[in-house]
């Protein structure tokens, strides 16, 4: 127990090592800070610290101190060693040396065993001893954290020649253990920061690997546009006009558009009628209306769209959008009669962008109709055709933005 008289200088020397911990941030120079005390202010004949190194699989000294100092640089004790193996053999184990280790009580436990104790006993004492005695180590104070040994304070002898007394010990054991929290917690915020710098790399491969990708998936996108562009000039305005409707209505609803999401959406507003690639070219660009045989070939590229993103797995929820966008709200639509929340909600959001762009186009058979116009029939088809909410979300941005510019025409209005 430390005494009143001592606890005062001891307890000053605590506080003044606990703000080190906390401003130093290497272990190490923590603990030369502990050894250089003890070797000014300790009368100590040297002291030593060494901490274990789990990559290596043995302790080193990170310093030593005093005019007996043990050469830190020769010096490692492995596993085996015997001042490891006594600590790591006779923790949480009552034992006549005690929690630490003193050479002159291990002398004095020597001789009054060698006659009662067995003699592998006797024979690993005698080990740690005369490593003691090499040394010229008079305490050994061990850093345990949980149960692991983790480090082991080395006091050489009082200059005085004196033993070391209880408040001595007891502040030496103070420090070791403060030392060792320390050492395991820097341990593990190196640990964390590794980690965490191995995980910043993985995510930056992730996300090289994303770009990647994604380039590949535009690339393989607008090649399969640039087909269905090559057979409709009306398709190629078209297209690009309802890329930029379809986009603008998502926002407006507040659709997550996070990672992947906005490249399915713009994908499929841009591929939606990729099937029109296996439509006759008498039918597509017919210069009239197209008959009850015709339109049934026409409603075929519904199907024929998603038969050709079928190979690319990537294109699932795009083949999906590509295949319900002629799906009613009411469940009148095709190919598939779905209705309400069944059709995806990029489907719901083509189909409005797509129809109101189809009035407000001149075509060869047919002049173009106002801006308002169209909204009237969005709205009148609401809750039939259309999906309610798309609609007024479509009729809410648009007219903002018709406003915002100050035009009523539709290639000027349109979002750029």
């Amino acid at each position: 127990m430390i005494s009143s008289k001592s606890r005062v200088d001891y307890q000053q020397v605590v506080r003044s090592i606990s703000q080190s911990m906390v401003r130093l941030h290497r272990p190490e120079r923590l603990l030369k800070l502990i050894l250089r005390y003890l070797d000014r202010d300790m009368q100590v004949s040297h002291a030593g610290m060494m901490i274990f190194k789990e990559g290596r699989e043995h302790f080193i000294f990170v310093g030593s101190r005093g005019k007996g100092r043990i050469p830190a640089s020769l010096v490692k004790f492995e596993k085996n060693h015997p001042l490891v193996t006594w600590f790591s053999s006779t923790k949480n184990k009552k034992n006549s040396v005690g929690d630490y280790l003193s050479y002159q009580g291990l002398q004095r436990n020597l001789l009054e065993g060698m006659k009662s104790l067995p003699s592998s006993i006797i024979s690993d004492w005698e080990k740690t001893a005369s490593v003691m005695r090499t040394l010229k180590i008079e305490l050994v104070i061990p850093a345990y954290f949980k149960k692991d040994l983790t480090g082991l304070l080395l006091i050489g002898p009082k200059k005085s020649a004196k033993a070391y007394d209880a408040d001595e010990i007891g502040f030496f054991e103070i420090i070791t253990k403060d030392c060792a929290i320390v050492v395991k917690t820097t341990d593990y915020q190196r640990e964390l920061h590794e980690k965490n710098e191995q995980l910043q790399n993985h995510l930056r491969e992730i996300e090289a690997l994303r770009q990647k990708e994604q380039k590949t998936y535009y690339e393989i996108m607008r090649s399969l546009a640039s087909e269905v562009y090559a057979k409709d000039v009306y398709t190629f305005g078209h297209i690009g006009q309802v890329d930029r409707l379809g986009y603008m209505t998502a926002k407006e609803m507040g659709l997550d558009l996070s990672g992947r999401r906005k490249d399915i959406l713009s994908a499929g507003l841009i591929l939606h009628d990729v099937g029109k690639i296996g439509i006759p070219d008498h039918i597509l660009n017919k210069a009239g209306r197209l008959t009850e045989e015709e339109w049934a070939v026409m409603k075929t590229h519904v199907d024929k769209g998603a038969k050709i993103l079928e190979p690319l797995s990537d294109f699932r929820e795009v083949r999906e959008i590509v295949r319900s966008h002629h799906e009613n709200y009411d469940g009148s639509g095709y190919p598939r009669g779905l209705k309400g929340e069944e059709i995806p909600i990029e489907a719901r959001i083509v189909a409005v962008v797509d129809a109101f762009h189809a009035m407000v186009s001149t075509r060869c058979y047919s002049k173009g109709r106002s801006p308002e116009f169209a909204f009237d029939e969005l709205k009148r088809c609401a809750g039939k055709q259309f999906d309610p909410r798309v609609v007024e979300a479509f009729v809410s941005a648009m007219s903002r933005e018709m406003r915002k510019r100050g035009v009523g025409q539709m290639a000027e209005a349109a979002p750029i």
